[in-house]
């Protein structure tokens, strides 16, 4: 049969497998720990076109999938078997990718890539995508965890939220309210996702959302505070009352991901007890 390409909008359970363990061969290959996002594929509605796949006969050697947060971008991250390199595989799987953008007028790819993968980094320059910004990884280490005060008022969002979220957005990340809006109302809309809104003198002053994983772990993200509440001591105890929050869901495995330039947050987190596990680069391809 030798090499197919297959475009899905839903994966079944055997692909979903089959990325799973390919991912754990390059990871092992490679000593890294790759972004692949296995809720969010497991999970997709099947309205667009968003995972590649290529095999050789019957066995997958390489993936890509791509992530649509808002009309800007899509984010890319895939992989190929390490004895399958350097054969023009990624290239041909963003290639698919880049026309089903194209399709859904997405103008970029926004590439995550390993910090230690040397073969990632070698394909962006052959890409010519330009390096944009790095996120840490983050970890809960219960050797690090310091007692923290919690005692903050937490509701959980509604669709009726909506404008409230939109404007913590805005504000908090200092976001266009456009690319906010869309991206809002995308991530509202996934399972096995809450939103938290954190509520000080009777106001919503900032917010923090939590990814129930189906693999046991739990996800901290979207979390800002409204700049003229910062400071203030509110996040901190938020994001401890969050911890517990995530523990009472019987889950004790808990991650978050943070610029790797906003030292405050960084150390926000560090004092709670998360612990930096690695680091992600994010390149850019104008299509």
């Amino acid at each position: 049969m030798g090499i197919q390409f297959v475009e899905k909008s839903k994966l079944s359970a055997d692909e979903l497998e089959a990325v799973d363990r390919l991912v754990a061969i390059c990871n092992s290959h490679d000593g890294i720990d790759l972004k692949v996002n296995p809720d969010m594929l497991k999970n997709r509605p099947g309205t667009h076109v968003e995972d590649f796949l290529c095999y050789e006969d019957d066995t997958l050697i390489g993936f890509l999938g791509m992530y649509v947060f808002h009309g800007e971008e899509a984010e890319v991250s895939g992989m190929v078997h390490p004895a399958h390199r350097r054969k023009g595989i990624f290239r041909a799987l963003q290639e698919r990718a880049a026309e089903q953008c194209r399709k859904r007028d997405i103008p970029n790819q926004l590439f995550i890539v390993q910090r230690e993968s040397a073969p990632g980094k070698a394909c962006m320059e052959s890409l010519g995508a330009q390096y944009q910004f790095s996120e840490y990884w983050m970890d809960l280490d219960v050797r690090k965890e310091a007692a923290q005060v919690a005692d903050i008022e937490m509701r959980k969002a509604s669709a009726d939220d909506i404008e409230t979220l939109v404007w913590l957005n805005v504000h908090g990340f200092q976001m266009e309210e456009a690319r906010a809006r869309e991206m809002t109302q995308r991530i509202e809309e996934e399972p096995n996702r809450t939103t938290y809104l954190i509520v000080a003198q009777q106001k919503d002053v900032g917010k923090i959302s939590v990814s129930f994983g189906e693999d046991g772990k739990g996800f901290i993200f979207g979390f800002c505070m409204h700049p003229d509440h910062q400071g203030k001591g509110y996040g901190r105890r938020a994001l401890a009352k969050t911890i517990g929050l995530i523990r009472e869901q019987g889950l004790d495995d808990i991650s978050l991901e943070v610029a790797c330039e906003n030292s405050s947050a960084l150390g926000l987190y560090e004092s709670c007890g998360f612990a930096v596990k690695s680091a992600n680069d994010y390149y850019k391809l104008p299509l």
